[in-house]
């Protein structure tokens, strides 16, 4: 991260050349769904399990993505409820020695059951 901050990087990927705006910044959307996959991947480490994203809070964009750009998200547990936590998703672009802040975002997920249910979270 930006700040140095211990976030762990849940995903290290190169912006793809078939997703870009005919300005070459890479679509909104195709960020939207490396959201999503960050924040399952971590949140089913930290939930012990399933998880579902019930709200994405706070999503900023500071600064486009252009294609071919290595782009690498972070996750941080921020909050923990009996069933619901709270990740800080950070994403930067690392396109030669200079980082690039692009988007953050606080997402809540709740973890779920094999039902779909809500389920107590471990250290809850």
């Amino acid at each position: 991260m930006l700040d140095g901050s211990a976030a762990a990087p849940v995903i290290a990927t190169v912006a793809p050349y078939g997703e870009v705006t005919p300005r070459g910044a890479v679509f909104g959307g195709w960020i939207l769904a490396q959201i999503d996959h960050a924040a399952g991947l971590a949140g089913r480490k930290l939930a012990g399990g399933d998880v579902v994203i019930v709200s994405i809070k706070d999503l900023t964009f500071h600064a486009p993505l252009y294609a071919g750009e290595e782009f690498v998200m972070h996750a941080e547990e921020t909050r923990r409820g009996n069933t619901s936590f709270n990740l800080s998703i950070t994403a930067v672009a690392e396109p030669d020695t200079q980082v690039r802040q692009i988007m953050t975002a606080d997402v809540l997920l709740v973890a779920v059951d094999a039902e779909g249910k809500p389920r107590k979270l471990s250290g809850a």
